[in-house]
């Protein structure tokens, strides 16, 4: 049997400019309805199964996968009690949808498959929101703001392309030869190198093979595409680490790795000491 359904009120503060709220949620749940206030729901499943009720299905839910309850689903979201699951929801108030312009009722609704190189894109414009949201910057709530338009108007696409009987080109995101491809992407990879990637999803977002790949980019940076990205992620690292109120596991999530093991492992590999040894000076 499902668990009882997810536990989430709308977190928009009144009067807050952000009209975004990111939380990470994870079992056990409790009761939930989406429908409740005028904010559209944009969940992203990191862990898990779990299943959707909504207009009547029973769709099964795992990770790789996006789910969109606009404000006027009645949907319910539960997980399976033996593989709990693990949710990041982004809210998205109705001021960002009139901004927009954007009627929430055209985008596709419930559990949308995505590839992995769009689920990487998908989790790095959450955690970027997370990022801003954090900074509090004057430009952070623009910014923050423009990125989540960006994947609103992303997914207004894909459900005209899907009633079109249209397919994208697989590449949304470089123009021109493969070395000219090569260079926006490395150029673009100083905003984006915390994103949970992997060299052949790199690769195809591209339209290159790995091997072709590989060669440009070496060239392009004389370095190879682990090491140049592990390197971007330590350096980041290394500025939040300063902030004496983020954790460690905060830092190597916001820095795009999916586990602590791993941070500890490549902090020390590039720096030399682990990330609470440089912490202390």
């Amino acid at each position: 049997m499902p668990s009882p359904p997810i536990a989430s009120p709308p977190r928009v503060v009144p009067e807050s400019p952000w009209n975004l709220s990111l939380s990470t949620q994870s079992s056990p749940f409790t009761s939930f309805k989406s429908g409740q206030g005028p904010d559209l729901s944009l969940i992203t499943v990191r862990k898990g199964r779990g299943w959707l009720n909504l207009a009547g299905s029973h769709t099964p839910v795992v990770p790789g996968q996006l789910i969109v309850l606009t404000p006027n689903s009645e949907g319910q979201l539960s997980d399976e009690p033996n593989d709990p699951l693990l949710i990041e929801e982004l809210r998205v108030g109705a001021r960002v949808l009139e901004i927009a312009s954007l009627d929430p009722e055209r985008l596709p609704t419930g559990v949308i498959e995505l590839d992995p190189d769009r689920t990487s894109r998908l989790a790095s414009l959450l955690r970027r929101v997370k990022v801003e949201r954090q900074r509090n910057l004057p430009h952070s709530c623009a910014l923050a703001t423009s990125l989540t338009l960006r994947l609103l108007a992303d997914l207004a696409a894909d459900r005209n392309r899907n009633q079109e009987g249209q397919t994208g080109t697989g590449l949304p995101w470089y123009r021109g030869n493969s070395m000219a491809r090569m260079r926006s992407y490395v150029q673009d990879l100083e905003q984006h190198y915390f994103e949970a990637t992997d060299l052949n999803a790199a690769a195809s977002s591209l339209g290159l093979s790995r091997r072709r790949f590989t060669q440009l980019f070496r060239q392009v940076t004389d370095s190879s595409w682990l090491a140049h990205v592990r390197k971007l992620r330590i350096q980041h690292a290394q500025r939040l680490l300063t902030e004496p109120q983020k954790t460690v596991l905060s830092v190597a999530f916001e820095c795009g790795f999916e586990d602590l093991s791993t941070f500890y492992r490549a902090f020390k590999r590039e720096v030399g000491v682990s990330p609470n040894l440089w912490r202390k000076g």
